[in-house]
């Protein structure tokens, strides 16, 4: 096996001190293409930017962010997608900030603030109005105002550390994710500093060399003074251009004051008491109306194939998908009519539908399962033949 970049740390991954961080969440969005796309977020950088840091090698760098402690925060992060996929349509009921096709096309501007590991808000801005979440102590809210609608739920006694909710990802969470795929072909370095959010920042720069993945690199930005990651880039294999960027465009190292954390529901707001589902856990996939079955309103079963930057994610576990101009049903999402207009696909495994971009390929097979990865195509049809 051949070993990792010199200026690389090896065995870095979710053993890591960059591990033991806190995570604020993923993509409400269909649960395959969300855990894909958390994977491989990424920050725009200042390239023209010339700020004045002391050296560091890769090595120190990734000690630096791996040691880095997280006490209090706040800022605003901007998430752009560029995947070059198809028009999706809005799946029913999801808003359209956070479904399928907010998620992986436009612009999204998230607020977030840090008080701690029992302590943190987000903010999900949208033309619409926003969506909050509030965690102070064991006290969860999730708030949104467009429907005026909120849901409570009190955590477990023990939940000290709680993942967070289903809003958003910051570029810290981003980057631990990046940093844990790194395998002993992945090439490390680093770039001349930028500038992220008026701030100087390191630029670390991840280059996966095995061929079957479609991820050319990822470049994370780090913070100078306090190591945490403001940015991440991700480019797709042959390409110049990042297909995802996440980045904080304003930030403060200063720990937020208390009544950002506490939250009162206005006069008139439904409040739906033990309503919210572990944040944690992904969301249900949608069931398209007549398309019952066992599967019906369960959340999906997730796992994953493979390791590092080959990793491919599955779900199963819920209902077939229709396509249009067949036996399968209304469809009232759209997806139907986006499925039949993408390629079929035959296998050993059975038969298909390919979704493929230059950083993405998702497989969505006609027995009801998905698999999904930055990987090249036959990594996903390697997946389905598994049994």
């Amino acid at each position: 096996m051949p070993e990792p970049s010199s200026t690389a740390t090896p065995g870095f991954g979710p053993a890591s001190g960059l591990a033991r961080h806190w995570r604020l969440a993923r993509w409400l969005a269909p649960a395959a293409v969300a855990t894909v796309i958390a994977l491989l977020a990424s920050g725009a950088l200042d390239a023209g930017a010339d700020p004045n840091l002391p050296p560091q090698s890769a090595a120190q760098l990734l000690a630096a962010v791996g040691d880095a402690k997280l006490v209090g925060f706040s800022g605003t992060v901007v998430e752009k997608a560029s995947l070059g996929l198809p028009e999706l349509p809005q799946i029913s009921g999801a808003d359209p900030a956070t479904g399928l096709a907010g998620l992986l096309t436009g612009s999204h501007t998230v607020r977030v603030w840090y008080g701690g590991q029992t302590r943190q808000r987000i903010a999900l801005l949208s033309s619409l109005g926003e969506q909050d979440v509030f965690r102070n102590g064991r006290e969860l809210w999730q708030w949104n105002s467009d429907t005026r609608t909120a849901s409570h739920l009190v955590l477990p006694a023990d939940a000290a550390a709680h993942p967070g909710t289903p809003l958003a990802i910051t570029p810290d969470e981003a980057a631990r994710r990046a940093l844990a795929l790194i395998d002993p072909s992945t090439e490390v370095s680093t770039e001349r500093a930028a500038l992220v959010a008026g701030r100087a920042a390191y630029v670390l720069v991840l280059h996966p060399r095995d061929q079957r993945s479609r991820v050319g690199s990822v470049r994370i930005s780090v913070d100078g003074k306090t190591k945490i990651p403001l940015g991440v880039q991700v480019l797709a294999r042959g390409s110049d251009r990042p297909a995802i960027d996440i980045a904080f465009t304003r930030f403060s190292d200063s720990m937020p004051s208390a009544d950002n954390f506490d939250w009162t529901p206005p006069a008139g707001v439904t409040v739906k008491e033990d309503g919210a589902a572990n944040p944690a856990a992904p969301p249900a996939a949608p069931v398209p109306p007549g398309r019952g079955g066992p599967a019906a309103g369960r959340a999906p079963d997730i796992s994953t194939i493979g390791t590092g930057w080959t990793t491919v994610v599955k779900l199963a576990g819920t209902s077939k998908l229709p396509l249009a101009g067949t036996e399968s049903g209304p469809d009232s999402s759209g997806l139907g009519a986006v499925l039949t207009g993408l390629p079929e696909v035959r296998g050993s495994w059975g038969s298909g539908r390919l979704l493929r971009s230059a950083l993405l390929s998702v497989l969505v097979t006609d027995d009801g399962r998905t698999f999904a990865g930055a990987v090249d195509p036959e990594l996903l049809y390697a997946a389905a033949a598994a049994k």
